[in-house]
């Protein structure tokens, strides 16, 4: 009886065992600088470890763990107690001044010790420890929003009669200070189709405040209206300055409706083209990759579930891509990593975001084991598949690419006699063109863009083709306005044309 009662106290003392973990944030230069009034101004932690901590909020939300200064040093302080059952568990978290001034820094990250306090470095706001007096500057921005290629009326277009768009940002992770101006943007008058607006802002000399297009309403466009990719970026001139942007083509997709019919999309993959994992810039030898994952933001891939690891593929929210040439890979062992997706009915069509995750020894373990598969690209860098019926549809990306996408429809069904390579069309175009291209013997085609200067831009077709006739839609949108040059390479014919885009 003495033995059992001892072993239910030890196990009662470790079921309840915990962890604290201290957070600490150095604010000075924030202070220096009058980011932050310590007076007024409040800091907390936010996070994937909140709900563990006991947080009712959960993750990434609330303000349960608000910093304070005791001692007036600056650095402000708050303890976690998280259970450790929960030891071994990686979390990643970041600071933020209340109201929503996150950090602009990449998520910060800790493994939870098994037992006692674990103190974490000190974190400097947004790893921000300059004690420098920056020059503010006040300038004005013109902004022109290009929306020919999408303005209409009723599903699959940007409506004016019932939607609008906005200039977000500017303002995010305290970079700037909006002083006038309206977020709004109207439709020109003598500039159909182009909708404008100006703001003013005030900022550090020299600096960047980071801003996008949003369209509204949500329910109307994917994304929720927000511009697909990354950040756009302004830089400060001198104060008092205007800048005039050029006109900008958004990266911004009406919802296309629902399929009526199911949609085959094979996605390939290139593993060929020096990739680098994106978490610490390191190259992947592509020897080494076993197999690569795919997820994105509709549910046949998974609508960005799980948590970038590779058994996300048993719960069915990574899609497994094989280069054994089998299901739908051409050739086993060439390092292109295939898999064909059904989008059943009901699905919503139009742009749908995705990325690739590369799995090799060790890739599991880069991060510090968090999302440690999310390793493509940064936040915001995704490949665009424009899903529209019929298909099927037929993908290719090389690894770590996002410059392009790129959609391949069926052919006429007639025998070429020779390779050939149609004029693109239209031309010049803005953002999407369509290609046309001839394959007069089986075997490996290739049809890359270049820019004037030479360099490769895109790869748009890397893969064994069998004879037939092909045509490509690219979506260039990514890309800046100016001539391009794009070449198919095949059985010793290389062929070679010109296409301007014009934005």
């Amino acid at each position: 009886m003495k033995r059992i009662f001892i072993l239910f106290v030890l196990l009662t003392v470790a079921t309840f065992a915990q962890v604290t973990v201290t957070f600490r944030v150095d604010l000075g230069a924030q202070v220096f600088r009058g980011l932050f009034n310590p007076s007024t101004d409040s800091v907390v932690v936010r996070g994937s470890f909140q709900a563990d901590a006991g947080d009712p909020g959960g993750n990434w939300q609330g303000k349960f763990f608000t910093l304070t200064d005791g001692d007036g040093d600056t650095v402000y302080t708050v303890n976690a107690t998280i259970p450790s059952s929960f030891a071994g568990t990686n979390y990643e978290f970041k600071f933020v001044k209340l109201p929503d001034g996150w950090e602009g820094t990449p998520n910060r990250t800790f493994t939870l010790a098994a037992s006692g306090t674990q103190v974490l470095p000190k974190y400097w706001f947004n790893d921000d420890s300059s004690y420098v007096v920056v020059q503010q500057v006040t300038n004005t921005i013109n902004f022109t929003a290009d929306l020919t290629s999408i303005y209409g009326t009723g599903i699959g277009y940007f409506d004016p009669a019932t939607d609008s768009i906005q200039v977000m940002g500017l303002d995010w992770d305290g970079l700037g200070t909006i002083i006038s101006g309206n977020r709004k943007m109207l439709e020109d008058p003598f500039q159909p189709k182009k909708f404008k607006t100006s703001m003013t802002i005030r900022g550090p000399l020299g600096d960047s405040t980071k801003w996008k297009f949003k369209t509204f309403p949500d329910a109307r466009f994917t994304n929720t209206g927000w511009e697909t990719g990354s950040d756009r970026w302004f830089k400060y001139v001198a104060d008092g300055q205007t800048v005039t942007l050029d006109p900008i083509v958004p990266r911004i997709f009406p919802i296309l409706g629902n399929l009526t019919q199911d949609v085959n999309v094979k996605f390939q993959v290139s593993m060929n083209q020096n990739p680098v994992n994106a978490h610490n810039g390191l190259p992947i030898n592509p020897a080494t990759v076993q197999w690569v994952g795919l997820k994105g933001g509709s549910a046949p891939i998974g609508n960005w579930g799980g948590n970038w690891v590779a058994s996300d593929t048993t719960t069915g929210v990574m899609k497994y891509l094989n280069d054994a040439g089998i299901d739908g890979d051409l050739v086993a062992g060439d390092k292109i990593f295939t898999d064909t997706v059904v989008f059943w009915v009901g699905i919503g069509a139009g742009a749908i975001e995705f990325k690739y995750a590369a799995v090799y020894p060790g890739a599991d373990t880069v991060n510090g084991g968090t999302v440690p598969l999310d390793n493509e690209g940064g936040f915001g860098e995704n490949h665009i598949l424009i899903l529209r019926e019929p298909g099927p549809i037929v993908l290719f990306n090389n690894f770590g690419d996002f410059t392009t996408s790129v959609r391949e429809l069926p052919g006429n069904g007639l025998v070429p006699s020779e390779f050939t390579l149609g004029q693109n069309y239209p031309n010049p175009f803005n953002p999407s063109t369509r290609l046309n291209y001839a394959v007069a013997k089986d075997g490996l085609v290739t049809l890359k863009v270049y820019n004037v200067m030479g360099e490769e831009v895109a790869t748009l077709v890397n893969s064994v083709k069998p004879v037939g006739n092909y045509t490509i839609e690219w979506n260039a949108s990514q890309l800046t306005s100016g001539i391009y040059f794009y070449t198919l390479t095949a059985d010793n014919v290389s062929l070679t044309k010109k296409m301007i885009l014009m934005k």
